[in-house]
């Protein structure tokens, strides 16, 4: 393992390389101060050969001024900006995980596509902080007018605790911006802009909603949606948008989502969604009735799963980093209090300056007239009011019961039983107050129909929906006798031609809220999401095992001849 050598950056110590762009490197870092405190960030500064450019400065200042305007827990956090030995440098908040770019390139060398949930969590978590940017306005109430214009998975970091956020906004548009695109020049991953954008046309907020699009898209079916072997092409084939929907590559995405995904891709931005708000509730409305706080765990579990090969690495790299870095702070020499050091504005230059003895003076005769007088009014004693205290009984509320609304199709009469006992008969069924603290087993029994069962383990306060389609008994095989008397005619009886093997049928598994292990009939398939897994016809028993939690849920299924069987845990 090649150790990056921890170097001092004016208060900050870089203890780690991150990468190296175009236009500025990324360095993990670390302060230091009394009591063992020390933070780790992140720092991004200009390189060295680009100060000398205005317009890279510019920018760079830019991205600075736009981002430390947004606060949100879904955009990267900006704490200092300043410059020193002319680097200009900012410093912002550190994001222990990947980017989308990242993960898809890790998801295809195992040769896998990234579960459905948390493609729509990620699109989801998105929308929520781009809707905060594109509507934040200054202290006068005016819209700032931001619009990324850089959206494209290299600038989505999902860390290893499930959280998403925005980063990068070097080439944002907004009002306050000091550095203007010149007309008809194209800023931006040119596979990742709007048709607009890409014609060089005036944008707004929902250009950034067809980038999300495009992310949302190559998510779903671990393709590349614009991109060709030429800058041109690409920018020709996003002005046309001749695309297919994600089901298109992945049988597994749902026409609803289908149609999101291609809402958002619309040609024209009058046919998209009106803002990121109104994309994240349809996002959200989707995933129910899994949760974003359960989905943000749950992908937290699949990212440490994923990369837990580099988590170590990037571990043992920090903590050497850290200790080197520690050993140079603690040998840094103390600061002279008796100096000041000014920097000039506009040259970068350092000043090394005398302190005048006078404000030292004024400071001490300060202190003896303030003296004077708290002794004076020390003696002008004023009495002490009344503190009334005021008691807050604190009633404890008591947890919102679970539920279950179960959905039978095709819609006939059936008996539902939860954990052995009779609960009604229909094909909708909502059951309440059940408990949280096990696991509990769905039952449901038609005429005609195979039994279906299985189990769930409900959180508090969840409202869990369950769709539910039975499936009729494969036909049985017609028993053919084998005549064994001669006819009357003394010929031999006629043989029967063998019956032909009944044909295979497809099994496809996928999990919400997570990723599980397949077994079928005791036997290890593969992971989740399983697509067309070829299964011979009849009765199997498929069970999962939760990659996360290690909890397991059994269901029998039937195989058809010649048909594809989904299942959802």
């Amino acid at each position: 393992m090649t150790l990056f050598s921890p170097e001092s950056f004016g208060r900050y110590y870089l203890v780690d390389k991150i990468a190296v762009g175009g236009m500025a490197e990324v360095f993990k870092a670390k302060t230091f101060s009394h009591g063992g405190f020390e933070k780790l960030l992140v720092i991004k500064r200009i390189l060295q050969h680009l100060s000398e450019n205005a317009e890279f400065v510019e920018m760079f200042i830019d991205e600075a001024k736009i981002s430390v305007e947004l606060q949100h827990p879904n955009i990267i956090q900006i704490y200092d900006f300043g410059r020193i030995h002319q680097n200009h440098y900012i410093a912002m908040e550190c994001v222990e995980g990947k980017d989308v770019k990242g993960i898809l390139r890790k998801l295809a060398e195992r040769r896998k596509l990234m579960p459905t949930e948390y493609a729509i969590y990620i699109a989801h978590e998105m929308c929520k902080g781009l809707d905060y940017a594109h509507k934040r306005t200054d202290a006068q109430g005016e819209l700032l007018g931001i619009v990324h214009r850089d959206i494209s998975p290299s600038n989505i970091l999902v860390s290893y605790s499930g959280e998403v956020k925005i980063a990068d906004f070097g080439i944002a548009k907004a009002r306050i911006s000091g550095y203007n695109t010149q007309d008809g020049v194209l800023k931006g991953k040119f596979e990742y802009m709007s048709p607009e954008q890409a014609a060089g046309k005036e944008i707004d907020a929902r250009s950034d909603l067809f980038a999300t699009g495009i992310i949302l898209h190559e998510m779903l079916t671990g393709r590349r949606l614009f991109k060709t072997n030429s800058d041109i092409k690409t920018l020709e084939r996003i002005k046309a948008v001749a695309i297919k929907p994600p089901s298109h590559l992945n049988p597994a995405v749902p026409k609803r989502l289908d149609d999101l995904v291609m809402k958002a891709l619309s040609q024209d931005p009058a046919d998209r969604f009106d803002d990121a708000r109104t994309f994240q509730g349809a996002l959200l409305e989707f995933m129910y009735p899994a949760t974003p706080d359960l989905t943000r765990e749950n992908l937290g579990h699949f990212m440490t799963e994923l990369f837990s090969t580099e988590i170590r690495g990037e571990r043992d790299r920090l903590e050497e980093g850290t200790r080197l870095a520690t050993e140079l702070f603690e040998h840094a020499p103390e600061i002279d209090l008796a100096e000041e050091w000014v920097e000039e504005a506009g040259s970068g230059q350092t000043i090394h300056t005398e302190v005048s003895r006078l404000p030292l003076l004024l400071s001490v005769l300060g202190v003896l007239i303030l003296g004077v007088l708290g002794v004076w009014f020390a003696s002008q004693r004023v009495p002490e009011p009344t503190v009334v205290k005021r008691v807050v009984e604190v009633v404890p509320q008591a947890p919102v019961p679970a539920s279950l609304h179960i959905k039978i199709k095709p819609e006939v009469t059936a008996q539902i039983f939860i954990d052995g006992t009779k609960v009604g008969e229909g094909h909708d069924l909502v059951q309440t107050d059940l408990p949280t603290d096990r696991p509990i087993e769905v039952r449901v029994e038609a005429a005609g129909f195979e039994p279906f069962v299985d189990t769930h383990t409900l959180a508090i306060g969840e409202r869990l929906r369950l769709p539910i389609t039975l499936a009729r008994p494969p036909p049985p095989v017609p028993d053919v006798p084998t005549p064994t008397e001669p006819s009357p005619s003394g010929e031999p009886p006629p043989t029967t031609a063998p019956t032909p093997p009944a044909q295979p049928g497809k099994l496809s598994v996928g999990v919400r809220g997570g990723w599980a292990e397949v077994y079928v009939d005791g036997r290890r398939i593969d992971t989740t999401p399983l697509y067309n897994h070829s299964l011979s016809a009849g009765r199997h028993r498929v069970m999962i095992v939760n990659g996360a939690t290690g909890e397991r849920k059994t269901r029998a299924v039937t195989i058809i001849s010649g048909e594809t069987t989904r299942v959802t845990f």
